[in-house]
């Protein structure tokens, strides 16, 4: 009888612990969170240097000798082309822009801004030389990329582009009896700021959530702009001439990111 009893005491007590466990609120396993999800969205700002080479094409489109060479003023049309300036040197400036991001796809604009040292050297009428030299060099343009390997953004851009250039065509040397009469006398100087379109193509990395590094490679085609060039050695002389630039640039650069990734929000309980 004390055997029944003390086994159904026990059985009764067993019962009421689990009952209460049961009863017990639950503490729930800490949930890990993500990692964050990087974005490229955001205004950003940063730094380039970089190379450029190219071309200007120059055509002589009319001569004008007004007095004292000519009594009356006398237009001579011509349609004759010098030969190509080749043309390279180093750049280095800034550039601000916004992306958006939606999914993996990456739209974006941009602006650009560079001093440039861009020059070189070509025979111009058998005696002459002629030199150009770009000094700045400005863009606007429109991007989209795709993200490939977690942070990383290849994309192609396009736009409008501006060039200032001065030409210079100078007079090396006039002898005279083995004696030379004048050395590197500059003839005349023409400045010009030229308008064209730009295509690029360019991989950015996100190497933190703010700074990011790119290499970018464009090609700039230029309208031709007419220049009317005097010179004070020859007065009443005048040329117009069309000038035409082809330009390539290789760059690397920084830049900062004022919104690099977004936070994902792990739920609460």
């Amino acid at each position: 009888m004390k055997t029944t009893f003390s086994a159904a005491a026990a059985l009764l007590i067993a019962t009421t612990v689990a009952g209460s466990a049961t009863d017990l609120p639950m503490k729930a396993a800490p949930l890990l969170s993500p990692a964050p999800v990087w974005s490229w969205s955001g205004f950003y700002v940063g730094a380039h240097v970089g190379a450029g080479w190219g071309t200007t094409e120059t055509t002589l489109t009319s001569v004008t000798a007004s007095a004292p060479l000519a009594v009356s003023p006398l237009v001579v049309p011509l349609n004759v082309s010098f030969a190509q300036n080749s043309r390279s040197g180093f750049l280095g400036g800034g550039q601000a822009g916004y992306n958006w991001q939606n999914g993996w796809v990456v739209f974006g604009v941009q602006g650009d801004i560079a001093g440039t040292d861009i020059k070189g050297t070509t025979p111009c009428v058998v005696v002459l030389s002629r030199t150009t030299k770009s000094d700045w060099l400005a863009t606007v343009t429109g991007r989209i990329g795709g993200v490939i390997a977690d942070r990383g953004l290849l994309y192609v851009k396009g736009g409008g582009a501006w060039l200032n250039s001065n030409s210079n065509v100078n007079l090396p040397m006039i002898g005279l009896g083995g004696g030379a009469l004048a050395s590197g006398a500059q003839l005349t100087s023409t400045s010009r700021t030229s308008s064209g379109w730009l295509l690029g193509m360019g991989l950015e990395y996100m190497f933190t959530r703010n700074w990011t590094g790119f290499i970018e490679y464009d090609y700039m085609d230029f309208s031709a702009q007419n220049v009317r060039a005097t010179f004070p050695l020859i007065p009443g002389l005048a040329i117009n001439a069309d000038q035409k630039d082809k330009l390539s640039i290789a760059k690397v650069g920084l830049n900062y990111k004022f919104d690099g990734f977004i936070a994902p929000i792990a739920a609460k309980y």
